[in-house]
């Protein structure tokens, strides 16, 4: 069996009684959706499981392109890479409920290929799966995501006082609209300027990383359009609770 796509699963949603629809981001055509018919019976569905879909896992499909404005069927999926630790440590299990939510927002208009944004996430989910120190994984995956979604930070001037959420650029001058000072601005300028291998050196208290991702959060609502935070609270408390 030729398998034809890489993909990144985002998550899914139930159709019907049986049936599921997935969303996968693919390096190939972008983001793809498919129903899963039956794959929810007692018999299931012998090519492909309900497990393989758990969210940011890493497949192999062989799927044609999706029609436009209608959902795909995929004829036979595997896992691409099998995580070692991420489906038994909660910590990272939290981190990866959380980070597909927002990946499935920054690509749900991403229906070509996008190849060095794929290479990023997959590069990462790795990174997440081989390491230990994972503290501010989150917030440093989120800033970098920026590089590719077209509003990566501007550091020049990073010892200026204020950071514009607004325009993505410091200033001297206290901005009139959402802006960053004083010990936030200095952690975001600080992980903005470390590999992913260093964030974990960073000390912070559990408030100033709850604060932290929320600052960066609010940096997506206003240069994503429609993007809504994470909705689960609990996902949240698991992520703050390794601080």
């Amino acid at each position: 069996m030729h398998y034809s796509l890489e993909a990144i699963t985002l998550g899914t949603i139930k159709y019907g009684d049986s049936s599921l629809i997935a969303a996968c981001y693919t390096k190939q055509h972008g983001l793809q959706s498919y129903i899963l018919k039956g794959i929810l019976t007692t018999r299931g569905n012998k090519k492909n499981s309900k497990s393989l879909f758990e969210p940011l896992n890493l497949l192999e499909l062989e799927a044609p392109k999706n029609p436009s404005d209608r959902l795909g069927y995929i004829k036979e999926a595997k896992l691409n890479i099998h995580y070692s630790s991420i489906p038994f440590d909660l910590r990272k299990k939290a981190l990866i409920f959380f980070l597909a939510e927002v990946i499935h927002q920054v690509v749900k208009e991403e229906h070509e290929a996008n190849e060095k944004l794929f290479d990023f996430l997959r590069e990462k989910l790795l990174w997440l799966d081989n390491h230990q120190n994972i503290s501010l994984f989150h917030v440093k995956m989120m800033l970098d995501l920026t590089k590719f979604i077209g509003f990566y930070p501007n550091t020049n001037n990073s010892s200026d006082s204020y950071f514009n959420l607004e325009s993505g650029c410091m200033s001297s001058i206290k901005p009139y609209g959402k802006y960053l000072e004083g010990k936030i601005k200095t952690l975001w300028f600080s992980i903005l300027g470390m590999e992913f291998g260093e964030v974990w050196s960073i000390k912070i208290t559990k408030e100033d990383k709850k604060t932290l991702l929320n600052s960066v959060v609010n940096y997506y609502e206003i240069h994503l359009q429609q993007f809504k935070p994470p909705k689960s609270t609990e996902i949240l408390n698991e992520i703050f609770k390794s601080a």
